[in-house]
C-alpha cells in the first residue's frame, strides 16, 4: 500500500496490522493523518446488510465526537484493489507515543498520574456522551503527545472489530488485562461502565507500573482472576496513596458494573476527595412516598380530599380515562404527582378484548388479536407504538411519562439473558430508548419513567439477576417503576430478600428513585431501608401476578378489606357476614387496636364492613405510616422502627386466637428473616 494514493491521501508509512486490517500514515494537503483500512471480508459481510449496517452506523457516530482529548475522525471512504472492495477511515495523526511505550521509559508521580487520568476521563466522557462505548481502552490506545496532552485512540472502531486492536508489542496478555468481568463472560451485553473498569486498571498501572492481578501466566488464569478474585490493593505498591484515589480505584474495579460509578459526576466526587460510600449512601432528604393506584373511587377520593386530607401521588390506569373522567379530573386538579399507567402489559393477553377501555386505546392491537413480539419487530413499528403510547399519556396531563412495558417473559420461561431472539425484556429496553428519543424530538421535558416487569425467578437466580441489574442500571431514565411477579404474603425469604435487594441496589447505584409496583405492606419495609416509594390500591391491588391479565374478574367483590396497621395487613371481611371483624374487635386485644381515625371512631364493628369507609380509613392510616417513617432521620432507626412493628404484629396475632391461626401471620416471620438479611447489606 505504501506509495498508493487513495482519494487524495498518499500512504507513506505502515504503523501495524491486526485481524481487521491495517493502519497507515498518510498525507493530504501537506497534513499528516492516520488511515485504517478494513479487512475486505468484514466489510463485505456488514455491507451485505444494506445501509443499516454497523460500519456505517458507527462511523457516523464517531464523527460527532469533538474533544481535545480524543483523536478526531475526519473522513471515510472505500476503494477497490484487485477486484476486492475495501473501506477506510481517516483520523488525525498524533505526534508522540502511546502510554504503553511511555510507561516503559519513565514513571509518573501520583500528581502526574492524576493529570493523565483527568484528561483521559475527559476524553472518555466525550465519547460516552456520543452514546459510544470504547470497549478496548488500554495504554496502547492512549496517546501522550509531545506537549503531554492525552489523546484517546480507537474508540468505536474497536466495537466494530470485536475487541481486536493493533498492539505495538504483541504481548501474551495484552488487551485482556483491561477487560471487565462482563466483557469476558458476556461480551454482547456491556455498557460504558466496562470502560470505567478499564480506567481503574489503567489508573492503577500509571501510578505504580503494576497491574491489579499481579503475575499471571496465561490468559485463562487472568480471566479467572478478573471474574472471581479481588484485585490487589494499590497500597501494596504505594502505601502513601491518597485515600480518595485508593477508594476510586477500588470502586472502578468492582466485579459487577452496577457497583461501579454510574456517571462522570460520581467519579469526580472521588477526585474532589469527598470519598462517598455509594453502596449505602443516605439520601440528603428522605421522602418516602406511597402511590395510590386508583380504581372506581371518584367519590372516595373526592370526599377524602374535601375532608382536608391529602393524597400525594397517584397511578391512574389509562384504560379508565373514559369511564372515570371525573376521577381523573379530581387528580389533575389536585396538582399532585401523577403517573399514567399505559396498560401496555395487558395487551399481550387475550383477556384485554373483554375490557372496553383497553380496546379503545389507540395502540391496542387490531382485529381482536393480542400484542405479539412480531408486531413490533421493525424500527418503524416500535417508533409508532412509542409515539402512540406517549401521546395518549400526555393527553392526561401526567407528572411523568412512562415508556411502554410488558411482562418480561409472558410465558413459563424464566430467563431474560442470552436469548438469540428478541424477548419482551429486550424489547422494553429498546422501547425505553425510543421513548427518550421521542420526548426529545417533541421538546417534552417531563421525567421519563422506566417501567419493567419480571418474574421473581429472575431475581433469585444470580446469573439472571446480575444481568438484569447490569442492564437496568445503565438506562437513560429519571425514575424506575418495577413490577415483580409475584411478591405477596406467601413469598418466601429468598424471593423477598432478592426482590428488596435488587430494587435497593438499582436506586443506590443510579441515584434515581425506584417505585415498587403493586406491593403489600412489605412496601413499608422497603421504605425503611431507603426505597423511594411503593404502589398499591386503597386496601386492594396489593400484589402483581401475571395471571391477573388472563382474567377480567374481580376476586375481591365478596369482601371488604379493612386495614389494621398493627397487624401490617388488610383483613378481608365478608360484606354480608362481618362476623370476623366483630369477633376480632370484641376481644381485649381487639380493643387496643381499634381504630379511632375520623372514619372509624364511634363506629360499630359491623359498620366497618363498608367499602367506602374502609378505603378512606386505609388512606388515612397509610398517610400516617408514611409520615412516621419520614420523621425518622437515619436508616438504622427506621429499620429498628419497622422491625419493632413486625414483632408487635406477631404478638397481636398470637393474642387474637382463635380469630387467627399461626398460618395467618407466617408472613411476618418471613419478613423478620428478610429484615435481618437486608440489615447485613444496607445498614452500616
Amino acid at each position: 500500500m505504501i506509495g498508493r494514493i487513495i482519494d487524495g491521501y498518499e500512504i507513506v508509512d505502515s504503523k501495524g496490522s491486526g485481524s481487521f486490517g491495517s493502519v497507515y500514515v498518510c498525507i493530504k494537503n501537506n497534513c499528516k493523518f492516520a488511515m485504517k483500512i478494513f479487512n475486505s471480508f468484514y466489510v463485505a459481510s456488514e455491507f451485505s446488510k444494506g445501509d443499516d449496517n454497523r460500519v456505517t452506523r458507527e462511523i457516523q457516530a464517531l464523527k460527532i465526537v469533538s474533544h481535545p482529548n480524543v483523536v478526531s475522525y475526519v473522513d471515510e471512504g472505500s476503494f477497490s484493489e484487485n477486484n476486492i472492495d475495501f473501506m477506510y477511515v481517516v483520523m488525525d495523526y498524533a505526534d508522540g507515543e502511546d502510554l504503553e511505550k511511555y510507561l516503559k521509559k519513565r514513571s509518573f508521580s501520583v500528581e502526574e498520574a492524576m493529570k493523565v487520568f483527568n484528561e483521559l476521563l475527559a476524553g472518555i466522557s466525550a465519547i460516552h456522551n456520543a452514546n459510544i462505548v470504547h470497549r478496548d481502552l488500554k495504554p496502547a490506545n492512549i496517546f501522550i503527545k509531545d506537549d503531554m496532552t492525552v489523546k484517546v485512540l480507537d474508540f468505536g472502531l474497536s466495537k466494530l472489530i470485536d475487541f481486536t486492536s493493533i498492539t505495538s508489542t504483541g504481548a501474551e496478555i495484552g488487551s485482556p488485562l483491561y477487560m471487565s468481568p462482563e466483557q469476558i463472560s458476556d461480551s454482547k451485553n456491556i455498557d460504558y461502565r466496562s470502560d470505567y473498569y478499564a480506567l481503574g486498571v489503567i489508573l492503577f498501572e500509571i501510578i505504580c507500573k503494576q497491574n491489579p492481578y499481579g503475575n499471571v501466566h496465561s490468559r485463562h488464569e487472568l480471566y479467572n482472576k478478573i471474574i472471581n478474585e479481588p484485585p490487589l490493593s494499590i497500597r501494596q505498591f504505594v502505601p502513601t496513596i491518597p485515600n480518595n484515589i485508593d477508594n476510586l480505584i477500588r470502586h472502578l474495579l468492582e466485579k459487577s458494573n452496577y457497583n461501579r460509578p454510574n456517571n462522570l459526576s460520581e467519579i469526580e466526587e472521588y477526585l474532589q476527595a469527598k470519598t462517598p460510600d455509594f453502596s449505602k449512601s443516605e439520601s440528603e432528604t428522605f421522602m418516602p412516598t406511597f402511590f395510590l393506584r386508583t380504581w372506581n373511587e371518584k367519590k372516595v377520593v373526592d370526599e377524602f380530599l374535601k375532608d382536608g386530607n391529602k393524597i400525594e401521588s397517584y397511578i391512574f390506569p389509562i384504560n379508565h380515562q373514559n369511564l372515570q373522567k371525573n376521577l381523573l379530573k379530581i387528580i389533575i386538579d389536585s396538582r399532585e404527582d401523577l403517573i399514567i399507567d399505559p396498560a401496555t402489559m395487558r395487551l399481550a393477553y387475550d383477556s384485554y378484548t373483554e375490557v372496553k377501555g383497553l380496546m379503545e386505546l389507540p395502540y391496542a392491537p387490531t382485529g381482536l388479536n393480542r400484542l405479539e413480539l412480531d408486531d413490533l419487530s421493525t424500527l418503524s413499528a416500535k417508533r409508532g407504538y412509542v409515539k402512540s403510547v406517549v401521546d395518549a399519556q400526555l393527553q392526561c396531563n401526567p407528572t411523568y411519562v412512562v415508556s411502554p412495558f410488558h411482562v418480561s417473559n409472558n410465558s413459563n420461561l424464566v430467563k431474560i439473558k442470552s436469548m438469540l431472539e428478541e424477548n419482551w425484556f429486550s424489547l422494553d429496553i429498546k422501547l425505553l430508548y425510543e421513548t427518550k428519543d421521542y420526548l426529545t424530538s417533541i421538546n417534552c421535558s417531563l421525567p421519563l419513567v422506566c417501567g419493567l416487569c419480571v418474574k421473581t425467578d429472575i431475581l433469585t437466580a444470580k446469573t439472571e439477576r446480575d444481568y438484569f441489574l447490569n442492564v437496568v442500571t445503565a438506562l437513560p431514565c429519571d425514575l424506575y417503576w418495577i413490577y415483580v411477579d409475584c411478591i405477596d404474603y406467601s413469598s418466601n425469604p429468598s424471593q423477598l430478600f432478592n426482590y428488596a435487594n435488587a430494587l435497593l441496589t438499582i436506586q443506590s447505584s443510579t441515584k434515581k428513585p425506584v417505585i415498587a409496583g403493586r406491593v403489600n405492606t412489605f412496601g413499608l419495609i422497603l421504605l425503611a431501608f431507603g426505597l423511594y416509594g411503593f404502589e398499591s390500591g386503597a386496601s386492594r391491588f396489593e400484589s402483581f401476578y401475571e395471571d391477573l391479565y388472563k382474567t377480567t374478574g374481580d376476586p375481591y367483590n365478596m369482601y371488604v378489606n379493612y386495614y389494621f396497621p398493627e397487624l401490617l395487613k388488610n383483613v378481608p371481611v365478608e360484606r354480608k357476614n362481618p362476623a370476623k371483624i366483630i369477633s376480632l374487635l370484641s376481644s381485649a386485644t381487639g380493643e387496643t387496636i381499634k381504630c379511632n381515625c375520623p372514619y372509624c371512631i364511634n363506629k360499630r364493628p359491623e359498620e366497618l364492613a363498608n367499602d367506602a369507609l374502609a378505603k378512606k380509613h386505609f388512606l388515612f392510616r397509610r398517610h400516617e405510616e408514611i409520615n412516621d417513617i419520614r420523621s425518622i432521620s437515619s436508616s438504622k432507626e427506621r429499620v429498628s422502627y419497622i422491625e419493632a412493628s413486625v414483632n408487635n404484629a406477631i404478638k397481636y396475632y398470637q393474642a387474637l386466637k382463635p380469630v387467627f391461626k399461626p398460618d395467618d401471620y407466617s408472613y411476618l416471620k418471613v419478613w423478620h428473616k428478610v429484615i435481618d438479611e437486608l440489615k447485613k447489606v444496607w445498614i452500616k
